[in-house]
């Protein structure tokens, strides 16, 4: 019985435990539904965004913030999101994993989010900067102080290049780790324009670029966390529904095997009762 007795409070632990997951799952779905609708508005004005500065991009030729042929990338500031609480699935492991293939001697790294600070504190990587502030209610005020520090930064020429790694949301299910250059930007010429006709800035692109620079990096800055908190809720969703999905499957195997061993012990009472009585008779 005393195998029983550890087998019955087994059992009553998963479903506790089962009971915590399905409560945190609830709450990941009520933060995902409540920021969902944040990241469809946020990426339409983005997207816009991103088009208008693409023109810009295209009709500049001399610009601090344009890469040259001749510049050699020495220093990277790595802009790393990570979440400030645990149990979301593979989601800051995955980030962690992309700066730490590409991260070099000498490129330091802005955490955001408590899991970043502690991981790269623990790897000894020199942390620039940290913000530990960032969550679901992320506002543009946040995103304008972050991206005037990182400006600064970037035209003081203690960094070459700033890279943002986030995750980028693909659907409730589906979520990849990605790292985005920030600056310097390349000149393309094959960008996609969605006008048809040509655009004339006044008084020039250069001027405009060195004006809405704040601006665009702002908006990269405020898409990138908001995608990246969606993403969080959605994995963090699907990592708590897996482990009460888990944890019924194995609070049922764990009953059937229980009333086995019950039943036969229950039979082998039952055998020794009847022995026993036998035996008397003879």
């Amino acid at each position: 019985m005393a195998n029983l007795s550890a087998l019955k409070a087994e059992i009553i632990a998963i479903n506790n435990i089962g009971k915590i997951t399905n409560a945190m799952k609830l709450v990941a779905s009520a933060k995902l539904r409540r920021i969902g609708k944040r990241v469809v508005e946020t990426q339409e004005y983005v997207s816009e965004v991103y088009t208008v500065f693409n023109n810009i991009i295209k009709q500049s030729n001399e610009s601090v913030f344009l890469k040259k042929s001749d510049n050699e990338i020495k220093k990277t500031l790595w802009i790393v999101i990570n979440s400030n609480l645990g149990l979301c699935g593979g989601y800051n492991q995955n980030i962690n994993k992309l700066v730490v293939n590409n991260l070099k001697e000498n490129d330091e790294v802005y955490a955001i989010g408590t899991k970043a600070v502690a991981f790269y504190k623990n790897r000894k990587t020199k942390i620039k900067d940290q913000r530990i502030d960032v969550d679901i209610t992320f506002t543009n005020q946040q995103a304008r102080e972050m991206g005037n520090d990182i400006m600064s930064w970037y035209t003081s020429g203690e960094f070459d290049e700033i890279k943002i790694v986030y995750t980028k949301f693909i659907n409730n299910v589906t979520f990849e780790p990605t790292a985005l250059r920030l600056f310097p930007i390349i000149k393309s010429d094959n960008l996609e324009s969605s006008y048809k006709g040509e655009v004339l800035f006044e008084p020039s692109a250069e001027v405009i670029l060195e004006t809405t620079v704040n601006m665009f990096l702002n908006t990269i800055l405020f898409g990138t966390i908001v995608e990246s908190q969606v993403s969080e809720q959605a994995s963090r969703r699907l990592a708590m529904e897996n482990a009460t999905n888990n944890g019924e499957d194995l609070s049922n195997e764990l009953n059937i095997k229980y009333n086995r061993r019950r039943q036969s012990a229950i039979t082998q009472e039952i055998s020794e009762i009847v022995s026993g009585a036998n035996a008397q008779l003879k």
